[in-house]
């Protein structure tokens, strides 16, 4: 699988640097950059979402170390990603959003992981209240190291644009 292409961070000025959104006690433990910010938050926007993320304390790790370390940061942003395409923001939550939570994980680690990966990121379904997204993970030197699905469940208050269920 061929990596997309994406500049590697601090590349290019398209490619800013984005804190974690969710309020870490101590800071999010890694730097994060989007290849793309939405600047009017409240506007639809394509499913997809490429995220650097580059995490610290390179020395003396593990393989299992790094797995996890991808493991927790594939949790990160997936909430963007089923939200976007309806102009709803996660942080700072958007007033109709009433609960997001995580209903589903799976990763499959193919290779061993660097401390930069890239999350290629999209959401393949959203109906009646529930998402899955599907993230490629590259390494810096573009190998595919893991393939991440993430299923989660989205309430909204009833002015929300999200899609009714059929039933």
């Amino acid at each position: 699988v061929e990596m997309p292409n994406v500049p590697f961070p601090g590349a290019q000025p398209n490619c800013p640097f984005v804190l974690d959104p969710q309020g870490y006690p101590d800071g999010f433990p890694a730097k994060i950059w989007a290849t793309s910010l939405d600047h009017d938050h409240e506007t639809p926007g394509p499913p997809l979402q490429q995220l650097w993320i580059e995490s610290p304390h390179k020395a003396c790790r593990t393989m299992q170390t790094n797995q996890c370390i991808l493991a927790m940061y594939s949790d990160v942003h997936f909430t963007r990603v089923i939200l976007r395409p309806f102009g709803i923001r996660i942080a700072p939550a958007s007033k109709c959003l009433r609960k997001i939570v995580s209903v589903d994980h799976h990763i499959w680690f193919h290779q061993p992981n660097d401390d930069c990966l890239l999350f290629d990121s999209k959401c393949l379904q959203l109906h009646g209240g529930r998402g899955i997204v599907q993230s490629r993970v590259f390494s810096s030197a573009g190998k595919m190291v893991a393939t991440v699905v993430q299923e989660g469940r989205v309430e909204v208050d009833s002015g929300a644009r999200l899609p009714k269920p059929k039933l």
